[in-house]
């Protein structure tokens, strides 16, 4: 499995761009950054987006995504998400008024985007991968997605607050190598963390010891809010014994 970081941050700033992954060469994890990122030709190999949920930092590149492949590709994109974010985009993106609705372009036959309602906890094979979704606790329904390729599993949480069924699915797993966690506000934000459901590096230490033993595998912090990425950086210095991290625009993490 390789996993390019196209953008790591919860805003935009300069230098620091929204969250999204490249999952392989076929997939995306999340939208915020895509155009900024990827050429058109690395572009028009997109095949899937795998969508946490419906916020604005989460899929405002994947009406551009679409607008650049919109008939210059043979096949559709397959968007996965809670039924929840598929109507949302759907009603409030790709509406004939924000935006076409792709799911109709450029023929009702061929669209170039195809919206896939995905049921929690039921696996589904994506390219080469299996995906299973898990609820998490954030402000809109929201997805973690734990991502099975035969060299093993990666988890992404998604925006979230405390969660629980994440963790002890994540404890259950015998091949996990790596965790990509959010953590969008230092220490002293915890209260405002607490109220927007997200988490703060005192909630990281908290979350992890869920699953009940140190699997030894990294965890990358993202979804940084831009103002907090040098204090949170030096407050998870003594997050032991987690591998912890931060995710790092352009970085390429392979197994």
């Amino acid at each position: 499995m390789e996993i390019t970081v196209l953008g790591s941050a919860g805003g935009q700033a300069p230098g620091q761009d929204l969250t999204g992954f490249r999952i392989g060469l076929h997939m995306l994890l999340d939208a915020g950054t895509a155009g900024l990122k990827l050429t058109l030709a690395e572009q028009r190999l997109i095949q899937q987006v795998l969508i946490t949920h419906s916020h604005l930092d989460h899929i405002s590149a994947l009406p551009f995504l679409l607008d650049n492949l919109i008939g210059r590709i043979e096949a559709g994109v397959d968007i996965f998400g809670a039924p929840e974010t598929m109507e949302a985009l759907h009603r409030h993106i790709f509406n004939g008024v924000i935006w076409p609705d792709f799911t109709v372009l450029p023929k009702p036959d061929a669209p170039v985007m195809r919206l896939h309602a995905v049921t929690p906890g039921e696996p589904f094979f994506v390219g080469p991968y299996t995906v299973e979704a898990i609820p998490v606790s954030h402000t809109v329904p929201t997805l973690a997605y734990c991502i099975q390729a035969t060299d093993g599993t990666v988890v992404f949480t998604g925006d979230t607050g405390p969660t629980d069924a994440l963790w002890k699915r994540v404890s259950q797993m015998k091949d996990l190598k790596a965790i990509f966690m959010e953590a969008s506000f230092p220490a002293s934000h915890i209260d405002l963390a607490g109220r927007t459901r997200h988490l703060c590096v005192e909630d990281i230490g908290r979350e992890l010891a869920k699953i009940g033993h140190a699997p030894g595998v990294p965890v990358y912090l993202y979804h940084i809010k831009p103002e907090f990425l040098d204090v949170i950086r030096r407050e998870v210095e003594h997050l032991a014994p987690w591998k912890i991290r931060l995710a790092v625009p352009g970085e390429v993490i392979k197994w």
